[in-house]
């Protein structure tokens, strides 16, 4: 009498032998894992993964481009030549642009001024509350194209924190609230000319950089109730864009040598840029950004004296490295993947487009790593954001 063989699926492999597999896996491999298919993604309940550790870069297609069908694509450095498609997260998100990144939540605000607040890699997402008046008035929506925002969110308890720039003030929204409110005491006539927020999640503290006015406003959300203006020795130092930052000190060097190197670099300065970032111990550091005609890049990264009060410039990041996008440096000492001492940048302004702004740059060398070819090669992206899928709370 023969024996039957049974036919077995991969998806009915029992959830306790795939948890000893999940155990095994990187971060990546698991992400991958869990997609197979429903029983597996089920299996993956409740269990903890590896911790990621290295930044992740996020392209979005262009409206214009055949590949715009509600997906991008995620290139994760420690797989090196390899790009990853995520799946179809429909025609609102093709149509969506994103303002901010938080592990691994992406902000995202559709053609109506919609936001919400998306996981690519699970498909999960909260729709925040929609913009009513009075607190945003109907005569500022058409701004909110070029506007930017802040995203915090708790990936166990799903809490979150966002702060948006509206023409003439700050508005925020949080987990239980269910609308928009405004920001007191921040009016200031005209445009405030915010074009960088930071939140520093332990110290519960918002952390806006002003270009019109070169300074850093700092609120506290230590309460329930609207955020409370606090003044630090950041509040007080000028961030502006200046020369002098990458010039040599003009009291230590012959006149005549500085007018001559202040010459030249002023006749290869094509544009710069002024950036905060909060370090692993929640201290500010102030980045600056130039990039001159022959595409060479320059920056120098300054923080706080504890002794003068003023910006004082450091040579080096040490074991740590700077993801620009999100204002945060992230361990990388014996990390595969990750660059020490490094700069994770995906360019300002018009330069988001082009893949030559998207780069890590290495501080101690001052040489730029570019991107393989392969995460540019199967789309026409309009955007691309460095971020940090798995980062701890």
């Amino acid at each position: 009498m023969g024996v039957s063989k049974m036919k077995l699926s991969w998806s009915e492999l029992c959830p306790d032998l795939l948890r000893c597999v999940y155990e095994r896996l990187s971060f990546t491999d698991l992400i991958r894992a869990k997609s197979v298919c429903s029983s597996w993604h089920s299996a993956s309940r409740g269990f903890l993964p590896k911790r990621n550790q290295n930044p992740w870069l996020v392209l979005f297609p262009s409206n214009g481009s055949h590949d715009s069908n509600g997906t991008c694509l995620f290139f994760v450095p420690e797989d090196k030549d390899k790009v990853y498609k995520t799946r179809d997260l429909g025609v609102d998100f093709a149509r969506s642009r994103c303002l901010a990144t938080y592990g691994s939540w992406l902000l995202m605000m559709d053609n109506l001024w919609n936001l919400n607040v998306l996981n690519p890699l699970t498909g999960e997402r909260i729709d925040l509350p929609a913009l009513t008046e009075p607190v945003v008035p109907e005569r500022f929506r058409p701004m909110l194209k070029s506007s930017l925002a802040c995203l915090w969110i708790d990936k166990k308890t799903k809490d979150y924190l966002v702060v948006w720039t509206m023409e003439h003030f700050l508005v925020f929204t949080k987990r239980g609230i269910n609308t928009w409110r405004r920001f007191s005491s921040n009016y200031v006539g005209g445009t405030t000319g915010y074009v960088q927020m930071v939140y520093d999640h332990k110290a519960q503290k918002l952390y806006a950089h002003r270009l019109c006015y070169g300074d850093i406003k700092i609120w506290c959300f230590c309460g329930d109730d609207e955020p409370q203006e606090v003044f630090e020795a950041e509040s007080a130092c000028l961030t502006g864009f200046s020369y002098r930052d990458f010039l040599p000190n003009r009291w230590r060097t012959n006149g005549f040598d500085f007018e001559k190197e202040a010459g030249l670099f002023t006749a290869e300065y094509v544009n710069g840029w002024i950036n905060i970032a909060l370090t692993v111990s929640g201290q500010v550091l102030k980045v600056s950004t130039v990039v001159q005609r022959s595409k060479r890049w320059l920056f120098r990264i300054h923080q706080i004296s504890h002794v003068t009060k003023k910006w004082k410039e450091i040579e080096s990041l040490g074991e740590k490295a700077l993801i620009l996008d999100m204002g945060i440096t992230v361990v990388a000492k014996d990390i595969p993947g990750i660059k020490r001492n490094s700069i994770y940048f995906s360019g300002v302004g018009d330069g988001i487009e082009d893949q030559d702004n998207i780069f890590v740059f290495d501080l101690a060398t001052q040489n730029i790593q570019r991107l393989p070819q392969c995460v540019f090669s199967p789309i026409h992206f309009s955007d691309a954001r460095w971020f940090f899928p798995g980062l701890r709370n």
